[in-house]
């Protein structure tokens, strides 16, 4: 029960945003119980909304072993795979979960998505094209379809797609998101060249290099993170020599410098520790 609890809170946790907190609070749970493959989706939940791909790979892997052509556990594994850079499994995992589930509209979004992130605009406008008309009550589906319009050059019926989103949920925000994205592109169309090129800029920003993108590595925060580490070490490589000079060779350390090599590695650590659970 108090298992089950924990898990109630983990989903709360990633519902409202926390997801470090939601980590946090899973690790305890795999480590006790490696089989519950309920805590292992979470923790690949989890993982994903840090950017911690591989981690979250690792955790959607355990969970599909635990819960083999699971159609959750094979999202959450082409997810990972997609974030990772590695389309072809990516877009395995999500074929299969679509064939087990057909006509689940989030199923055939992830399939959708795999390929365009993969470039395959041609094969994600056809995959999304069946499940926008079968799906046609689901927003999300919609968006996906208008993107991958978009994508082949068709930003009218793009527009048509993020319109249906709206009107079947008034304020969807990632359908005024495209439709924003799409107006501002539409500005740089004059004529049949230009519309190749913007639609295949916007087609360029929806694919995922192989070896994915590293989430704020250039980020100021992650600069912090270096520096800190960094400071760390020399702070702890000071405190050694200091060690040395003291117990073995019996020199005569300032107390003054030993307390502000203390603290300087106190706050170093405190920093790092810090800047690592910003990421």
């Amino acid at each position: 029960m108090q298992s089950e609890n924990l898990l109630d809170r983990a989903g709360d946790l990633l519902s409202s945003g926390q997801a470090g907190q939601a980590a946090t609070l899973l690790g305890p749970v795999v480590g006790a119980d490696p089989g519950n493959g309920v805590a292992w989706l979470l923790m690949a939940r989890a993982r994903m909304a840090l950017g911690a791909h591989a981690e979250a790979l690792e955790a959607a892997r355990t969970a599909l072993t635990l819960q083999p052509r699971g159609i959750e556990e094979l999202f959450w594994v082409s997810a990972a795979y997609t974030a990772l850079g590695r389309h072809d499994l990516a877009i395995t995992a999500a074929a299969a979960a679509s064939d087990e589930d057909p006509g689940n509209p989030r199923l055939a979004e992830r399939h959708g998505r795999a390929l365009l992130a993969a470039g395959r605009t041609a094969e994600a406008s056809l995959v999304l094209e069946a499940a926008a008309e079968i799906a046609h009550y689901d927003a999300d589906v919609q968006v996906a379809f208008g993107m991958a319009l978009f994508a082949a050059g068709r930003p009218l019926s793009a527009r048509e797609a993020y319109s249906r989103a709206l009107r079947l949920e008034a304020g969807h925000p990632r359908a005024l998101a495209e439709l924003r994205r799409l107006s501002a592109a539409e500005e740089h169309i004059r004529d049949a060249d230009s519309l190749v090129r913007v639609a295949d800029e916007f087609a360029e920003s929806l694919r995922v290099p192989a070896g994915g993108v590293r989430r704020g590595s250039d980020s100021p925060s992650s600069a912090l993170g270096h520096v800190a580490r960094v400071a760390f070490g020399v702070c702890l490589a000071v405190l050694l020599v200091l060690a040395v000079l003291i117990r073995v060779v019996g020199v005569d350390v300032p107390m003054a410098l030993l307390v502000g090599t203390f603290c300087g590695t106190g706050a170093t650590a405190c920093l790092t520790a810090y800047t690592h659970m910003r990421r």
